[in-house]
């Protein structure tokens, strides 16, 4: 759909896009096609596209699979839209938000959905949770976020991108970045450019660890000063009720230095500390 026919729409519906929703409609074919292109599906997938928006995805994505449920929020769009997508047989309106929908409840019998979307900024943290929570439905998920949350998810060790974002999301999933989007291929354009990533729901998580809610608590303690050495971040404030030799043990155990930053330490390494505190200290409390 070109910027002129989407304007026609608008016009003739009397419809304005929403600022507080998030609406950046893509408006560049050539994007369009190279998204459709990176998504991997067959005859036999079933699709939950986030934001159907005026179909610009949408159409091309349910020629390539059996089944799509369009999942759109702005009531006004589902009315102009629904008597369009009814005349293709396997796609499937729904007005609501995704956070409050359950995925699973669209996965065929034995069978698992592929997710993709143009997420609004303000939420792409909790939809990558939604995701997370529930992987064990979805294969894939195909998402356009904001350039700069993605440098973040792919990060890896020793960047300055590299956050408790990178550790939650490489721990479920492979991330991979597929091609950046320009400002210029949405309108309204956005304040920033985009990117195309796909998040592969791994099998189990990348690394192993006894207790992840325990590693993920000391990830995000470490974080929280990612300026400081990582030993003052984790012994500020009797963390976990351990004291500061408890940390200069744990670390030592783990082959970690005291000055190491928290962007320096690797997810096995996270792991490892939880473990050895888990193991060593943290079993020795009442009810551990």
């Amino acid at each position: 759909m070109t910027l002129s026919e989407l304007k026609n729409i608008w016009r003739e519906n009397n419809f304005r896009p929403q600022k507080r929703l998030g609406q950046n409609f893509l408006v560049d074919n050539n994007i369009r096609d190279n998204i459709l292109a990176g998504i991997s599906l067959d005859t036999q997938s079933t699709v939950v596209e986030i934001g159907s928006g005026f179909g610009v995805m949408t159409f091309g994505l349910a020629a390539k699979c059996r089944k799509l449920y369009a999942i759109e929020k702005d009531r006004d769009i589902c009315n102009m839209m629904g008597p369009l997508f009814r005349e293709k047989g396997n796609i499937e309106l729904m007005s609501g938000d995704i956070r409050e929908l359950k995925i699973s409840s669209f996965a065929p019998s034995g069978g698992k959905i592929t997710l993709t979307g143009n997420i609004p900024y303000y939420i792409t943290t909790p939809i990558i949770e939604k995701i997370v929570e529930e992987r064990e439905c979805i294969t894939s998920a195909y998402l356009v976020i904001q350039d700069e949350y993605a440098e973040r998810v792919v990060a890896f060790p020793g960047s300055r991108d590299y956050g408790s974002l990178s550790c939650y999301v490489q721990f479920y999933t492979k991330p991979r970045r597929v091609f950046k989007i320009s400002k210029n291929s949405f309108y309204p354009r956005p304040a920033v450019d985009s990117c195309f990533i796909e998040l592969s729901i791994l099998p189990a998580p990348s690394v192993e660890v006894q207790n992840k809610d325990v590693m993920f608590q000391i990830i995000h303690k470490a974080f929280s000063q990612r300026r400081k050495q990582v030993l003052n971040s984790l012994s500020h404030g009797r963390f976990l009720s351990l004291e500061r030799g408890d940390w200069e043990s744990i670390l030592s155990v783990s082959g970690i230095g005291p000055s190491k930053r928290a962007e320096d330490i690797s997810l096995a390494d996270y792991a490892r500390m939880s473990d050895i505190a888990v193991n060593d200290f943290l079993s020795r409390r009442e009810g551990l």
